[in-house]
């Protein structure tokens, strides 16, 4: 089964590319990639900070309390917390897949840019994770879509300044 996605804004970024002369669209497109690939303050590789989302928000699934498949898991997730044998939560480090997302150009065509990312679950994102914060990489490309048109904007400006020297 085939699932395609559809980001709102690419087409502004197309046209802007568009408009630019041959020499400075391989160059506007990096800035752009680069900028959507993002660090750890904004973009695909911006991992949000841990917030709790109680079991009871994921809703009753059984006879047993909101949030537990059965009595038996609320017997043990109750009896590992007591015990300090589970955590709840995680640290906030940099997880393995906003750490996977890449760039790269094919060419010196500037339409050969591909952004890449190995997400296990990029088309199911499960609520538990939405309710914690975490968005579809879509969202997070569309919300960043203004910047990296203002990067690529930057990167042209640039290099229209290096070839008037």
């Amino acid at each position: 089964m085939n699932i395609r996605y559809r980001v709102i804004g690419v087409e502004k970024v197309k046209e802007f590319v568009m408009s630019l002369p041959r020499g400075i669209k391989a160059e506007a497109m990096r800035a752009i990639s680069e900028y959507i690939v993002g660090d750890e303050r904004h973009g695909l590789k911006h991992d949000i900070n841990y917030k709790y989302v109680p079991r009871r928000a994921i809703g009753k699934v059984s006879e047993a309390p909101a949030g537990y498949y059965s009595w038996r898991q609320f017997g043990y997730v109750h009896w590992a917390l007591s015990h300090g044998v589970m955590k709840i939560g995680r640290a906030n480090s940099p997880t393995l897949m906003s750490q996977s997302w890449k760039w790269e150009q094919k060419n010196s065509q500037w339409d050969r840019t591909e952004i890449k990312g190995a997400l296990p679950f990029d088309r199911f994102p499960a609520r538990h994770n939405r309710l914690a914060g975490w968005r579809h990489y879509t969202e997070v490309i569309s919300t960043n879509i203004t910047g990296a048109i203002q990067a690529g904007q930057r990167a042209v400006n640039e290099w229209l300044k290096s070839k008037k020297k």
